[in-house]
C-alpha cells in the first residue's frame, strides 16, 4: 500500500504539471499557435487529464480498501449535481453521435453528503460509463424521488452485461470479459469506488441488464435530508 501511494503520487505530480503546461498552450498563454499544434495540444491535454483520473482512481480505490477516506458531509441539492454532471458528459455523448437525454425531477432533492465525491465518483462515473459502453443508440440519465429517497438512474442501449460479468461489477479491480476491448483505459476501480461512496452515505447502488447487447440500467438510492 505504501509503495502504491508513493508511485501513484509521483506519477500524479508529473501528469498534473504536464496538464498545466498543455492547458496554457491551448488557452493561448504563450501566444497564438497554429491550428495543428493547438489540436495536438488539446488531444494531449485530454489524454493527460485521463491519466490523472486513472491515478486518482487507483489512489481512491486504495484508500477505500483501507478505510482511510474522509467525507465532508453537508446538505446539497442532488438534482442540481445531476444536472451539472450530465451537462459535463453531454459533449462526450454528442461526439459519439448518441441520443442523450436528461430527466430531472422538478422537486429539490436535498441530501446530506460529500457533494464533490458523489459528483465525481458516482454521478460522473455512471454517466460516462453509459456513454463509453454505448457504441450507438441512446443514453438517458435522470433523478427522481421515491418514498423519501432520491433515485439517480441511467439507461442505455449499449453492450449490456452478462450474468457472469454482473458478479464482477462493484468489486475492486473487477473487469468484465469485454470491458477492456471497449475501454482499454479502465482500471476496474470506478464502480468499486462508487459503491463505497454510496454506501458511506447510507445508500445503495446496483445494475440491471438482460444480457450482452441489450443495454444496461444503473440505479443509485440516497436518503433525502429530512426537513
Amino acid at each position: 500500500e505504501q509503495l502504491l501511494h508513493m508511485v501513484a503520487h509521483e506519477v500524479k505530480g508529473y501528469l498534473s504539471k504536464n496538464a498545466a503546461v498543455l492547458a496554457s498552450i491551448v488557452e493561448g498563454d504563450f501566444g497564438s499557435i497554429s491550428d495543428p499544434l493547438k489540436s495536438t495540444a488539446s488531444t494531449a491535454l485530454t489524454d493527460t487529464r485521463s491519466g490523472v483520473g486513472t491515478v486518482m482512481d487507483i489512489l481512491e480505490g486504495s484508500d477505500m480498501g483501507t478505510g482511510t477516506v474522509h467525507y465532508d458531509k453537508k446538505p446539497f441539492d442532488l438534482s442540481a449535481a445531476v444536472s451539472a454532471a450530465a451537462k459535463e458528459v453531454r459533449p462526450m455523448a454528442e461526439q459519439k453521435g448518441l441520443t442523450y437525454a436528461v430527466v430531472i425531477d422538478p422537486r429539490i432533492c436535498m441530501v446530506e453528503g460529500d457533494a464533490e465525491k458523489i459528483r465525481h465518483h458516482v454521478l460522473r462515473n455512471l454517466f460516462e460509463n453509459s456513454v463509453r459502453y454505448t457504441p450507438q443508440g441512446t443514453v438517458t440519465v435522470g433523478i427522481t424521488q421515491v418514498e423519501g429517497n432520491a433515485v439517480v438512474w441511467t439507461q442505455d442501449t449499449g453492450v449490456g452485461i452478462s450474468s457472469e460479468d454482473m458478479h464482477k461489477l462493484f468489486t475492486e479491480g473487477g473487469h468484465g470479459a469485454e470491458s477492456r476491448k471497449v475501454n482499454p483505459a479502465s482500471t476496474g476501480f470506478g464502480l468499486f469506488i462508487a459503491k463505497q461512496v454510496v454506501e458511506a452515505h447510507g445508500g445503495a447502488i446496483w445494475a440491471e441488464s438482460d444480457g450482452p447487447g441489450t443495454g444496461s440500467r444503473f440505479f443509485v438510492i440516497l436518503p433525502l435530508k429530512q426537513a
